[in-house]
């Protein structure tokens, strides 16, 4: 049986007293003790422009489950970031499918069901920046 396993770790003091919060995660196929088997493999792209480009479509894994979503901006430059998005455009904050912004370094990860495309767009056309993503897929039949 294939494990999987995820942790966070944040160490803060920027309240009047420090956190320290720890948590790990098993990703396991939906309703099930099995952990989850398929993955895409970690892959990287390049963006040289702003265009809005799907690094995740619907069509390519089944919908409903429990796939898990590994997304970082590779760039070192915290000034230029990604838009994140669910579905055809990832855009400035009109657009209300978007998810958020990954700035130079930040990464991201999220549950998934499988029935929307990811999409990302690069807020800058001057410099190239490196998005690096990897489903981690519940491969099991409906």
């Amino acid at each position: 049986m294939a494990t999987t396993t995820a942790s966070l770790s944040i160490s803060s003091n920027i309240m009047s007293y420090n956190t320290n919060i720890y948590k790990t995660m098993t990703m396991k196929k939906l309703q099930s003790c099995n952990g989850l088997e398929e993955t895409s493999g970690l892959r990287t792209k390049k963006f040289v422009n702003d265009t809005a480009v799907s690094i995740i479509e619907e069509d390519e894994y089944t919908d409903a489950k429990a796939h898990k979503v590994y997304i970082k901006n590779a760039s070192s430059d915290k000034t230029n970031f990604f838009y994140v998005a669910f579905h055809a455009s990832a855009a400035a904050a009109t657009t209300a499918e978007t998810i958020g912004k990954l700035y130079g370094g930040d990464w991201m990860l999220i549950p998934w069901v499988g029935s929307t495309n990811i999409t990302v767009s690069s807020q800058t056309s001057e410099d190239a920046q490196y998005l690096e993503y990897m489903v981690f897929a519940d491969g099991q039949e409906n």
